[in-house]
């Protein structure tokens, strides 16, 4: 399936691994897991049998005998029968949130696909108007075949519902396309001026909005759609959202709450009291705006740092911007959505504040995009000023090998979501066959020093990280690029923690570090079909040492205290 680090029977070398913390020194253990496979993501010790926990803290790993040395009358063992276990996965990069009303459609029918044509979504746009009353907000979901349809407009979307607003969102996260009395809902005149870096589609030849809006004024969009929810029903979104992420093996997540004011985001964050951790990185709508980094203390499940900005689309809307114009579209190059006196003061502010605070997040797709970023990160300082600060590149899709030094150089890592690797026919037919073999780097990025992370990209409901796993293991648009399920997981896991600057907590099963980690139904380092791979779930989640999530697989002996 991939290449694979040189690992020759874990388990029997994990009887001579020392203990990183020594049963003569080490404190009693409240939970101890053993007889298992346990992946540390720790590449000085790789491989263990067996781990003690106390508080919300690691106290050792090591082979079964050293660590049940730390057993007290009232621990409580654990035997993983022979399970595999890796540290808590991290999603690097996570929309939690997303609008609500009656659903006409799933994207999970069509996604990565054409998705339904303007009369296939007239017809549910008119089946729902019929079903729901009138002011019912319609929700539905597109794809290329109506982001290429110069008819799908607001006001086609009129003629079969004039009374029920209508939202339409690209499946990619990058468009929305609105009828008219949504706009009206929303406050969005007819000839509303485009925001800060965004822009809404218009009647040639004049300045009439067809309903189609891109980047910030999409973003805005959202943001007003929000304001329509309460904060309650918004944080009972996000508990149903930790519940099953706990399900998949996810101990952290780093949520994008695109939509919200950033305060707003952390009130509800903390009203919902999530058994989950959640990094909750400001996104604003302008330089205006305002962050609010440093919110929750050292015991707290919420911390708020990093300010995320977009600075083109994606390809599938060839919005990424590129310096090659698009194959299937000459002489088009996509978007740049921040000029340059903002993204210098983006800039500026980002070197003010602590690296964890006020670290910059860029979504970037396109290496024009990209080459723009480092471009101004190196007239603001070059690398003595930002290495150490671990700016983040989003998607990073077309990070080219001509800035991976720089990126290299910069200090800069890349956050990847595997499920874009998924869309080789879209890059071919974007992209040139000489771009097209550059695209979508990841094993080269680690053989040249340039730290990555893995995450979903998902919005609104939680992905698949087995489904990620094997995409990063299979790489459909180069296989060349592939990882080994190693490193893939070293990436979802320690390599996440590294891009929330949080690598000396989380991310590593070593003593010292927090207890998230989970027990695997299956073992994903062992020959396994892919069918296997994203069957895998969590038998069992632990979060700072309390079990949060328990299949009733596992037979839980003694205690915990």
């Amino acid at each position: 399936m991939s290449r694979r680090l040189g690992i020759c029977g874990p388990l029997l070398l994990a009887a001579s691994l020392l203990l990183s913390t020594s049963a003569a020194t080490a404190a009693t253990a409240r939970t101890i897991l053993h007889n298992g496979k346990i992946f540390t993501s720790d590449p000085d010790n790789l491989w263990a049998e067996a781990v003690a926990v106390r508080g919300r803290r690691i106290v050792a790993v090591g082979s079964d005998a050293e660590v049940l040395d730390l057993a007290a009358p009232r621990t409580r063992i654990i035997d993983l029968g022979g399970r595999t276990v890796i540290p808590g996965l991290n999603d690097a990069h996570v929309h939690v949130l997303a609008p609500s009303g009656h659903p006409l459609n799933s994207p999970a029918s069509f996604v990565p696909g054409p998705g339904p044509t303007l009369a296939e979504m007239l017809d549910l746009v008119a089946s729902g108007a019929s079903e729901t009353p009138a002011g019912t907000w319609l929700i539905g979901f597109i794809g290329t075949a109506m982001f290429e349809d110069a008819q799908a407009n607001r006001f086609a979307l009129d003629t079969v519902s004039p009374d029920h607003p209508v939202v339409l969102f690209a499946w990619t996260g990058h468009g929305t396309w609105l009828n008219s009395l949504a706009m009206e809902v929303l406050g969005i005149a007819e000839d509303e001026p485009d925001p800060f870096g965004g822009h809404y589609a218009r009647v040639p030849g004049s300045d009439v909005l067809t309903g189609e809006a891109h980047e910030y004024a999409e973003h805005q969009i959202r943001r007003k759609l929000y304001a329509l929810r309460s904060d309650e029903e918004l944080a009972a979104q996000y508990r149903s959202f930790a519940r099953e992420a706990l399900r998949r093996g996810f101990t952290s997540l780093q949520d994008i709450a695109v939509g919200l004011p950033h305060g707003r985001a952390l009130a509800v964050l903390e009203a919902a009291d999530l058994p989950i951790r959640v990094r909750s990185i400001c996104a604003p709508l302008s330089l205006d705006e305002g962050c609010e980094p440093g919110r929750g203390g050292p015991g707290s499940k919420v911390r708020a740092s990093g300010i995320k900005w977009f600075t083109d689309g994606t390809p599938v809307e060839r919005l990424a911007c590129v310096s090659e114009p698009y194959a299937d579209r000459p002489g088009w190059s996509g978007a740049f959505n921040l000029p340059e006196g903002p993204l210098a003061a983006i800039l500026d502010e980002g070197l003010h504040g602590s690296p964890r605070e006020s670290q910059l997040l860029f979504h970037a797709v396109g290496d024009e995009a990209i080459g723009r970023i480092f471009d101004a990160m190196e007239a603001s300082g070059g690398p003595s000023a930002w290495r150490g600060r671990r700016t983040r590149i989003e998607h990073g899709d077309l990070l080219l090998p001509s800035d991976v030094a720089r990126a290299r150089e910069l200090g800069a890592m890349v956050v990847q979501n595997p499920t874009h690797l998924g869309l080789p026919h879209v890059f071919a037919e974007r992209f040139s066959p000489e771009i097209l073999s550059d695209v979508e780097p990841l094993a080269s990025l680690l053989g040249e020093g340039v730290p990555l992370a893995l995450g979903t990209d998902g919005i609104g409901a939680v992905m698949n990280p087995f489904v990620d796993l094997l995409f990063a293991t299979i790489h459909p648009t180069r296989p060349e690029e592939a990882l080994t399920i190693e490193e893939a997981v070293m990436a979802y896991t320690s390599g996440s923690a590294h891009a929330e600057l949080e690598e000396h907590r989380k991310g590593t099963l070593a003593p010292g570090r927090l207890a998230d980690l989970a027990v695997l139904s299956r073992d994903i380092f062992g020959p396994i079909s892919p069918e296997e791979l994203v069957g895998t779930t969590s038998e069992l989640t632990m979060v700072g040492g309390e079990i949060v999530w328990d299949s009733g697989a596992l037979a839980l002996d003694g205690e915990a205290r």
